[in-house]
Order: structure tokens, then sequence, then C-alpha cells
């Protein structure tokens, strides 16, 4: 089940079935961490969560997603592909089991950290499954649901979880244990797809080691997608773990479905636009993406403090655009020419930065707590909007100026 499947001529066998499994597993895992998103509005009463308190389940699931990646990013060069994803799965699995019987906040830290291993692990190793059996004809595929599969799951989780809550379709355990039948099914799907990297490919030692495994030859390129990377999760992390705030701010109620359809404003278009963005050349892209976001972030949070709802509206969901837009150029154009055994390295270290740019303003948010008013938070994502825009640009730049070899391969005209 586990062995090495490639057939004797390097093709792979069962191709779309293995494509379709690593993709649902990816997508799945987002689906099921999105679960907690509107749920937060029924834990912030039955649980009588603080600010703080809110803040730190955000922070938990990031630390997880930190820590998998620094720990076990390459874990999939030992295991292969699939025991990987199984593993991502069988973490998803438990963070449900928990929360279907959390009383107190730290259980829902427990079980977000929990979360953010599953998620950790699936960005490197489900990613990496991915691209591995993306359609030969249609590679560009492969990269846009890389990309793009984060958000579509945590989007189509957060609809489905809202609208079950708001209409009373399921109570919250009977929502957990629907997550846990829906993992495990997947792990049947993962089973029946084709391994694409042989067991003990790295000694486990190695790849236990914690080090930053990216190409010399991809320094530069690597700092334009992790600051991107960074910049656009940080404003999404903002609304995952505040959407409930926000539904009371502009729409003056806190129940889960405000709190879910406040959240899909940016995170719809994000995965719509993770796909859509995929078939253009990312030096074309980027530089249009960039700008859009830079404008339409910075209009969001203007908007917060007007209390305009038109306006944040408009502004998120072009925000949401840009970011998803991004997250698919970005990532293409960084992994253009990276190797099988270099890919889940390069991905985990593109995604650690990621989840540490997520996870910034909302351990800041959480250590100030109440002192910190509306205005002050705002601005400090101004700042954070111009920092990450700055970095990812500049260099952008630079490297169109005074491109190496490896660099000018994204300016062809395949690329």
């Amino acid at each position: 089940m586990f062995g090495y499947s490639l057939a004797p001529d390097g093709s792979l066998p069962r191709r779309s079935l293995s494509f379709a499994a690593a993709s649902t597993a990816l997508i799945l895992c987002f689906f099921i961490a999105s679960i907690p998103v509107p749920m937060m509005a029924v834990w912030t009463q039955s649980h009588h969560l603080s600010t703080s308190q809110i803040a730190f389940t955000v922070v938990s699931y990031f630390a997880g997603c930190i820590f998998t990646l620094i720990f076990l990013a390459r874990l999939s060069n030992f295991l292969g592909r699939k025991p990987a994803v199984l593993l991502s799965l069988t973490l998803g699995i438990l963070a449900n089991v928990l929360f279907c019987f959390s009383t107190q906040a730290y259980e829902l830290y427990l079980g977000r950290f929990l979360q953010g291993l599953c998620c950790g692990l699936i960005s490197s190793s489900g990613m990496s499954w991915v691209v591995d059996t993306s359609p030969s004809k249609r590679a560009w595929l492969g990269t846009a649901l890389t990309a793009a599969g984060p958000n579509i799951g945590l989007a189509a989780g957060t609809l489905a979880t809202g609208f079950i809550l708001e209409y009373g379709l399921l109570d919250p355990t009977a929502l957990f244990v629907g997550g846990i039948v829906l993992l495990t099914c997947c792990c049947a799907l993962v089973c029946v797809g084709s391994e694409t990297l042989r067991f003990g490919t790295e000694p486990l030692l190695k790849v236990l080691t914690p080090r930053v495994a990216l190409p010399p030859r991809l320094c530069r390129l690597f700092v334009v997608a992790a600051a991107g990377f960074m910049g656009t999760w940080g404003i999404g992390a903002f609304f995952q773990g505040f959407s409930a705030h926000l539904a009371t701010a502009l729409f003056n109620d806190t129940n889960a479905f405000y709190s879910g359809l406040t959240y899909l404003f940016i995170i719809v278009p994000n995965a719509t636009a993770g796909i859509l963005i995929g078939r253009y050349r990312p030096s074309r892209a980027l530089p249009v993406l960039f700008t859009l976001f830079f404008i339409s972030a910075n209009c969001l949070f203007i908007a917060l403090s007007l209390e305009n709802l038109p306006f944040f509206i408009t502004a998120t969901v072009c925000c949401g655009f840009a970011s998803g837009g991004i997250c698919t150029a970005a990532l293409k154009f960084l992994i253009l020419d990276t190797t099988i055994k270099e890919r889940a390295g390069v991905i985990a270290a593109l995604y650690l930065l990621a989840y540490c740019g997520s996870g910034t303003p909302n351990l800041l948010i959480g250590t100030i707590g109440a002192s910190a008013s509306q205005a002050t938070l705002n601005l400090g994502f101004h700042v954070w909007i111009l920092l990450t825009f700055s970095l990812a640009m500049g260099m952008f730049l630079i490297i169109r100026a005074h491109p190496s070899e490896a660099e000018s391969l994204r300016y062809a005209r395949y690329a």
C-alpha cells in the first residue's frame, strides 16, 4: 500500500485517481480546520472567551503548523507521500474528537494545535503529492490547486458550517462527528492512490533535522514568494480569528452565519483567484496582484474604521482576490524548476514563513489584549501591509532588472 508505484517506464499508474486523492486530502484537511471559524461565535458564549483567548486559539493553530513545518516538513521524503498524508488526516480526526467534548478554552487551544499539525503536514506532503501527480498536459493545475486548495477548503468549510449552525441542521457535537467520518473516508481514498516517492528516499534522522531546505538558486525568488504569502496570510488570519468580532461591528449580530459570511467575503474570492490565476505567467501577474493587494488591504481597514459596510465588503473581496492570485503566482514563480526531492522542502519553507506571517499579528493581538483600541490594531495592519508589499515588490523588481540563469527561466514565454 505504501510502496513506490511508478511504472517501469517512469510513468505514474492511476495518475488521475492519485491526483484526485491528493487534492481531496489537501482540501479536506483545511475544510475541517475551518469549522472552528463559525464555531467561534458559539464558543465565545459557551466558553466565555475573552479577546486574548480568541486570538490564542488562532495562535495555537499556527503554532502547530509552524512546529510541523520545522521538524516534519520533509517527513514524506522518508515515509513516502501517502503515509505522511494519512498521518495528517489522523491528526485531523484526533482534533475533532477533542472538540466533541470541549468545555474549556485550553481544550480549544489543544484542538487547534492538532489541526495546525494536520494542516502543516498536509502543506508539505499533500501539496508535494498534488504536484507529483498533476496531469502531464495541465501541469499548471497542480500548482494552482496547491496554492488554492487550502482556501477552497476554508471557504467551503466555513460556508457549510455557518449554514448548518444557523439553521440547526446539526448540533456542534454532530458537526465534528461528521468531520471525523469525512476524514476517515478520505483515508480510504488515499490508500488506493499511487505512491510517488520510495520509502527511505532520505534517512529519517536527516529529514527530522530542522533546516531550511532551500537551494541557493531560489533564494531571491523565495523572498518574493515568502513576503507575498506572509502579507496576504496575515490578513486572512485576522479574519479567521475575528470574523465573529467583525460581524458584530458590521452587522450588529453575533450568530455563526454572519461570522461565517464575514470570513467568506475574503476567502471565496481568494480560492477563486487561486484557480483562475494559475494559467497566467507569474512574471506578468505578480506586479498587478501585489499592487491590488496593497490598495485593497489598506482600504479594508479604512472601511473598518469608518464602519462602512459596502466599502468594507468591496475592499475585502478585492483583497481576497489579490491574495489568492499572489499565492498561486508566487508559488508557481518559485517552484518552476524544482526536482521531486527538493519540492517538499521548498514548499515547507515557504509555508513555514506563511504561517509565521499568519500567527504574528494574532500573537500581538493576544499579547496586547483588551488594552489595544481598534484604531491601534488597524494602524498595525497598515504597517504590516506596507512592509510585506515593499519587500515582495522591491525584490521582484531587483530580480527582473538583474536575473540569474535560474531566475531568467521565470520570464521565458512558457513560464
